[in-house]
């Protein structure tokens, strides 16, 4: 069917990104499982290479929510005191301390790298992953406080038969999904480039006892018969630190500490399945940073069996977050202040270059802290960057919401870069389960259009339901205003006539700040899932 913004409906395909590495061995469910054991590394203050800001924040947290949920043996490493003897001592000492039925993690944030790999042959593309240590420089003996993907196989092999999920935030190689505009302000990504090592000074550095006899063991540590592999995918695309409530961050951290919280567990049971965990990070990764990752997890038919803790505390409250704007002149100062007045509370006026949504007054742009331009020329006044703020205050609560449902998941074809003016993109909603829906896109300029039920183009109503597992697909193509849109699909059991007709009466309107708050509790009164997928344009050439 014709789409009246210039977006129109039909098949879909998904994107695979870099981000997430997770190895669960030989998991069983809570109730049998021993006592849970973790080491929590986390390094920014890198003295050789470039520092970061959120790694030490997303090992904190995991460590918290770990806590919380139980976990009472757990050993934190951070910055300087993270180097690879005290990592591999830990890892030594918490596997003597540790039952046979127990369960041992390994949490990681940090830079990550590539370097030829040891053994011919033993890679797929030549090169061995490594993660980087504070203490890490390319001349040695700096260059030896690395951790090679050997090392934590051998460290996973050392574990014999015990139960071990290793959760690492970092990445090894690949290009950003989109440019980072130069206006914004960028924290770093956790990837450094390492030339060939003149002198390495882990080629003659033994491991420890413990470790060294299943360093010399072959095979893919997947392949063990006491291994479920959850995830492993290094795919093109680097993960960039990023501001999450207001804390530089890796999203993968977050995300996974937010579903250890609780919200992973989607069938409520108490419980968080591999399954749930593999869907929540998906989705939940994916809309934190605007489909900048997209983590690609794979699992194994034992994996489904597998149940992670939970904190056993009521966290599905409703999340209401505050925007921050700024502006490209301190002339625009006084009209943002009397913006934020009419939303007090909801949001903020700040002046450096890391705000939710910036204002260049001059070239009329609308550009967000992830350095993307989410509307083009149009915000030549108040009144048109306002509406761009009452979308993007809409879309920070409906994310909330969408986390506290079922995740619908949201793919985009071609998945990388801009869409230019006039070419044809796909854009595809999966549901896990059948039932009723509405989907409807916000344009760049905060435009509301419904597309399904759409009564002109589907008198039936065949529209008004999605199949389990089916996607939903709208074939489109990138018109004005360019920018960001986002397609919404929410999911319910019953019919939902007061959320359609509300929807039909916004239809081509741009949204008001005074009719969300009603939008949203309708939403939420109905819906069993929401999916939110973006797609950005921009003008030919």
């Amino acid at each position: 069917m014709n789409v009246p913004f210039g977006l129109a409906s039909g098949r879909y395909f998904w994107a695979r990104v870099c981000s997430l590495f997770l190895i669960a061995v030989s998991f069983g469910s809570t109730a049998e499982a021993g006592q849970w054991r973790a080491l929590v590394v986390g390094v920014d203050a890198y003295q050789h290479v470039s520092p970061l800001k959120g790694a030490v924040n997303d090992a904190r947290d995991i460590a918290e929510t770990l806590t919380a949920a139980g976990v009472t043996d757990l050993t934190t490493l951070y910055d300087a005191d993270a180097s690879r003897q005290a990592i591999l001592s830990s890892w030594q000492d918490l596997i003597s301390r540790a039952d046979a039925d127990d369960v041992l993690v390994l949490s990681y944030a940090g830079h990550g790298a590539q370097e030829p790999e040891w053994v011919k042959g033993s890679e797929e593309d030549g090169m061995d992953e490594v993660f980087l240590l504070a203490g890490f420089d390319i001349a040695a003996p700096g260059n030896g406080e690395r951790l090679r993907d050997d090392d934590i196989a051998a460290m996973l092999r050392a574990a014999g038969g015990r139960s071990v999920l290793v959760l690492a935030d970092s990445c090894h190689s690949g290009t950003m999904t989109r440019s980072v505009d130069p206006r914004i302000t960028r924290l770093g990504t956790r990837l450094v480039g390492l030339p060939p090592f003149e002198n390495d000074a882990l080629r003659s550095q033994p491991l420890p006892p413990m470790l060294a006899g299943n360093a010399q063991q072959t095979g893919d540590v997947q392949d063990l018969p006491n291994v479920i592999y959850v995830g492993a995918t290094v795919d093109g695309q680097v993960i960039p630190e990023l501001l999450i409530a207001g804390e530089p961050r890796g999203a993968l951290s977050w995300a996974f500490a937010r579903g250890v919280e609780g919200r992973a567990d989607l069938d409520r049971d108490g419980g968080i399945s591999m399954e749930e965990l593999s869907l929540f990070l998906k989705e939940t990764v994916r809309v934190a940073t605007e489909g900048r990752q997209s983590p690609s997890l794979t699992m194994s038919g034992d994996s489904r069996a597998a149940v992670l803790p939970r904190v056993n505390e009521q966290i599905f409250a409703h999340e209401n977050g505050v925007l921050t704007l700024s502006a490209s002149t301190n002339a625009a100062t006084p009209v943002l202040q009397q913006l934020a007045g009419k939303q007090e509370g909801r949001l903020k006026v700040v002046e450096d270059g890391t705000a939710d949504l910036f204002w260049d007054v001059e070239e009329g742009d609308v550009l967000t802290k992830f350095g993307d331009v989410v509307l083009r020329g149009k915000a030549t006044n108040i009144d048109r960057f306002s509406d761009v703020v009452t979308k993007w205050g809409f879309l920070t609560d409906l994310y909330a919401l969408s986390r506290e449902r079922q995740p619908i998941e949201g793919t985009l074809q071609p998945a990388v870069g801009h869409i230019p003016e006039g070419d044809a993109f796909k854009v595809g909603l999966k549901s896990d389960q059948a039932g009723n829906m509405a989907v409807f896109a916000l344009e760049a300029d905060g435009t509301l259009r419904l597309l399904a039920p759409n009564k002109k183009a589907d008198p039936l109503g065949k529209d008004t339901t999605v199949q389990a597992a089916k996607p939903y697909v709208l074939n489109l193509r990138a018109a004005l205003p360019f920018g960001a849109d986002h397609i919404v699909m929410v999911r319910a059991a019953k019919p939902m006539p007061q959320l359609v007709g509300v929807l039909a009466a916004l239809d081509g309107k741009p949204l008001s700040a005074e009719l969300t708050p009603k939008l949203l509790e309708l939403i939420g009164q109905y819906a069993d899932a929401v999916g939110i997928a973006g797609v950005y344009t921009e003008p030919a050439g």
